[in-house]
């Protein structure tokens, strides 16, 4: 399977697992089948052989680690998931493995020309039909995650105001693009971005989770904004986090997909009650 600058080929593995591989990945580098299926033989032993545990919470974990493939040296992040007892999970593990998935809208959304962390590989095990555990590996974005980014700027200034048009910029470019693109984010949060300083001393935003990208079932206005609103709420404790950030935000977004300007400041207001209430709700699940 072909992709943009990108080849992907199936890999079996021993005791049962199964996934899909990039073995051409453009600046990425490349590699062969064989050197894939040779690191990955076992799949969880690179999980416990891991370097730093980014999340783990039952069902779901996240490490770094740094990967050899054909001689080729890559800093991966891997994101493994197991299944969960229950009816619902069930139905679930019999269709596409998670990692499987996820590699696949990566694929997509590299294609789109979307800022993704690149995908390298993806791997599952099967019992019976039941897929139950499986692993996706995407290549680690060295940087900041949007939210400490933004908690650690300097609150003012001439270097702040181009910093903010910088990343509205971004952030209207990439919710727009997958707006273009039938897609939607319904986890937009800015600890799922992450912001890196490029050769040019320019600040650009990844995304590094890929779970909450999805395709439009219907086209509503409440998905195509959903993003927008999402990640205004998880910035709306930050003190140096203006009104201005989100409106500059929401009108760079407005000119790209052509949102009329007679309908801007309704959606803007929804937008506000619906950034407040995501806010005030997840302050009363914490209990405060």
């Amino acid at each position: 399977m072909r992709g943009v600058d990108t080849e992907i080929l199936e890999i079996k593995l021993a005791g049962g697992w199964r996934g899909l591989a990039v073995v051409r990945a453009g600046s990425s580098g490349q590699f062969s089948k064989s050197g894939w299926e040779k690191l990955l033989a076992w799949p969880e032993k690179l999980l416990e052989e891991s370097q730093q545990t980014l999340n783990s919470n039952g069902n779901n974990m996240v490490k770094i680690r740094n990967l050899n493939v054909d001689g080729v040296d890559v800093k991966a992040v891997l994101k493994q998931r197991r299944r969960r007892w229950g009816i619902r999970e069930a139905f679930r593990s019999l269709g596409e493995a998670q990692a499987i998935r996820n590699f696949a809208t990566a694929i997509r959304m590299k294609q789109y020309g979307l800022p993704v962390a690149a995908p390298l590989a993806a791997v599952y095990h099967r019992i019976f039909f039941l897929c139950d555990r499986s692993i996706y590996i995407s290549e680690y974005v060295n940087g900041t995650n949007l939210y400490d980014f933004l908690r650690n700027m300097q609150k003012n200034g001439i270097e702040r105001y181009r910093i903010m048009q910088e990343l509205s910029e971004q952030m209207s470019d990439i919710f727009a693009n997958l707006h273009k693109n039938n897609l939607w984010h319904r986890d937009a949060k800015a600890s799922n971005f992450v912001v890196s300083r490029n050769s040019d001393g320019e600040n650009r935003i990844t995304i590094t989770d890929v779970d909450g990208i999805k395709p439009y079932i219907s086209r509503s206005a409440e998905r195509q904004m959903q993003g927008l609103w999402q990640l205004a709420a998880s910035v709306i404790a930050l003190p140096g986090i203006t009104r201005t950030d989100y409106l500059r935000t929401f009108e760079k977004y407005c000119d790209k997909v052509g949102i009329d300007s007679e309908e801007r400041e309704g959606i803007f207001r929804r937008l506000v009650r619906k950034t407040q209430a995501k806010y005030h709700l997840k302050q009363a699940k914490q209990g405060r």
